[in-house]
């Protein structure tokens, strides 16, 4: 493989990285949302009274399950920022490493010092790869840690409605949150199997790296 293409591969992952910390805002807005839907539906449930007693103790799963994912995704943040510097930090050591190889062509081989710096680029580059590489599958377990929080999110909207159909008055109040937490756990997820694919993608591109 040529450095070119190399160069070519580096700056297609920092575009990729790039990619993947913008959608993040997408389940951090939706998680967000969901809390106040939590909350919103607490009172609705406070108002009904007996007849949404079921709903309410709901409502405390949707906010801890909500809580925890805008937790989690701000981890996450925090993840995908790092990996978008060590995106960058390769791209620049990449390159690095290209001038070298072609100062270490043009002179002497046996020169110590271009030797010396040569075997040095090619050292920063491999533990910016092993560290981008550490971040990448942290940041899939915690993808797949929201996954798993959404699937729990539908299960809850299902047990919702039938609790927010036995409100009377208040039903299509509830109702209406019931079908917002399925809306939003189904973006949510969408939003994570993009990314999750987006990574996938980046490690095939390092694999063949």
């Amino acid at each position: 493989m040529t450095v070119h293409v190399e160069n070519n591969q580096e700056i297609g992952c920092f575009i990729i990285v790039a990619t993947v910390v913008a959608q993040l805002d997408i389940i951090l807005v939706e998680a967000k949302n969901l809390s106040l839907a939590a909350k919103n539906a607490r009172v609705v449930a406070i108002r009904a009274g007996e007849a949404a007693l079921g709903f309410k103790s709901i409502t405390n799963f949707i906010d801890e399950f909500s809580t925890k994912t805008i937790q989690t995704t701000q981890e996450i943040n925090q993840h995908s920022n790092l990996l978008f510097k060590l995106a960058l930090e390769q791209l620049r050591a990449s390159q690095f490493e290209h001038h070298i190889n072609r100062a270490y062509s043009l002179n002497d081989k046996n020169h110590v010092e271009i030797k010396r710096i040569k075997n040095e680029s090619t050292q920063i580059f491999r533990e910016s790869l092993t560290r981008f590489n550490s971040e990448m599958q942290a940041l899939t377990l915690q993808f797949e840690e929201i996954r798993q929080q959404m699937r729990a999110a539908e299960y809850i909207a299902v047990t919702s409605r039938v609790e927010a159909s036995q409100a009377g008055e208040y039903c299509d109040s509830l109702e209406s949150v019931s079908d917002y937490i399925a809306s939003a756990a189904l973006r949510i997820k969408s939003a994570i199997s993009i990314n999750l694919s987006t990574l996938s993608q980046l490690k095939r591109i390092k694999v063949s790296g």
